[in-house]
């Protein structure tokens, strides 16, 4: 049997700042079957750590700012968040749980 590896691109708007309805697009793509093998928390997180950096990464502390897994999240949410099948690579998981951690107090910069 072949199962192929479903991946899916969610453009990057500022509602994806909202954990919310993060949590909320979480749940439909669960439901929809879209992307398979990641629970809600983990889809949430994801996408909110990506508009997270997208629209805060200047305000983001200057010493996670060299880390290299969040210099590697950061170039690749330009163009939406993307996802995939079971999930990504644990540094990154780690790094979108810090994310998701971390006060929404910056307020969002225009893109």
């Amino acid at each position: 049997m072949n199962t192929k590896k479903k991946y899916l691109n969610i453009p990057m708007v500022e509602n994806l700042y909202n954990r919310d309805y993060c949590k909320e697009l979480a749940l439909k793509i669960i439901d929809d079957e879209t992307i398979t093998g990641m629970s809600k928390a983990q889809l949430s997180v994801e996408i909110f750590a990506h508009a997270y950096i997208y629209y805060n990464f200047p305000l983001i502390p200057a010493i996670m700012r060299k880390m290299r897994a969040f210099k590697s999240v950061y170039r690749s949410v330009e163009d939406g968040v993307d996802l995939e099948d079971n999930g990504d690579k644990l540094i990154r998981r780690i790094a979108y749980r810090v994310i998701w951690c971390l006060p929404k107090i910056l307020r969002v910069a225009t893109a």
